[in-house]
């Protein structure tokens, strides 16, 4: 499999506490992923790294087929290049129908004012439908997003990130306050999303990341401590003690 994204050998330390230490991962094209760990592993630091929030203090994160360094890049550079975040929290238009969420997020460099009274290209269309299928809320496109539950605000803010075209997309803990139906649509709507996009999923949820039937890493004070198949992780006796023990 293609590399897409390679973090190599990254540390950062606030006020003299190392919070990623010599961390290296990679992830394929097309690929998801899982990302567990006690609070306080670092998972949240890696995520920024990633991004652009943060700037490690050594290492590489080499980015597509050119291995282009995201180090040197900013925020929105990184987010141009095709990388976007969801975090935990869905932050999405209230006041807006679900159909027009995702157009104000398709159109995001233009006039907020304008959109949604400029005329979409069929293709624009195409597309808006099809995420919308995607995340399971074709149905209730034209809902105010502020009614809808809290697990539909969470795919909706999946879609409103898939309709910027993202290569790799990062997802909090898209399992949280989801009722077990939920948890179980998400699964099938993260695993279809993975057939073209990359998605690293941090997640709590033990169940959820075993349904997601994909790589898992284990991060701890920092570093991987384990990385491989869930069944590979949960029979390792130092991720037994220091996490699923709990």
């Amino acid at each position: 499999m293609k590399t897409l994204l390679e973090v190599d050998n990254v540390s950062i330390s606030f006020d003299g506490f190392k919070a990623i230490k010599n961390l290296s991962f990679s992830i394929g094209y097309n690929e998801l992923q899982a990302i567990i760990g006690p609070n306080g592993a670092g998972k949240t630091t890696f995520m920024d790294i990633i991004t652009g929030q943060t700037k490690p203090d050594n290492g590489h994160i080499l980015w597509g087929e050119k291995s282009i360094d995201l180090i040197r890049k900013t925020e929105s550079e990184i987010a141009l290049l095709g990388i976007g975040r969801k975090f935990q929290k869905p932050t999405v238009f209230e006041n807006k129908t679900i159909i027009d969420n995702l157009i104000l997020s398709q159109k995001k460099n233009r006039n907020p004012f304008k959109v949604l009274f400029q005329k979409n290209t069929k293709s624009e269309l195409t597309s808006i439908e099809k995420i919308l299928k995607d995340i399971n809320l074709y149905m209730i496109k034209d809902r105010i997003a502020g009614e809808i539950s809290h697990g539909q605000k969470q795919w909706l803010e999946i879609g409103m990130l898939l309709s910027q075209n993202p290569k790799l997309m990062l997802i909090d803990e898209p399992a949280a306050g989801m009722t077990q139906t939920e948890r179980n649509q998400t699964v099938n709507i993260l695993k279809n999303i993975a057939k073209s996009s990359s998605i690293i999923v941090v997640e709590h949820d033990m169940e959820f990341v075993r349904n997601l039937n994909c790589r898992v890493t284990v991060l701890n004070e920092g570093s991987i401590l384990s990385s491989g198949s869930i069944d590979f992780i949960t029979q390792n006796e130092k991720v037994i003690e220091v996490y699923l023990g709990r």
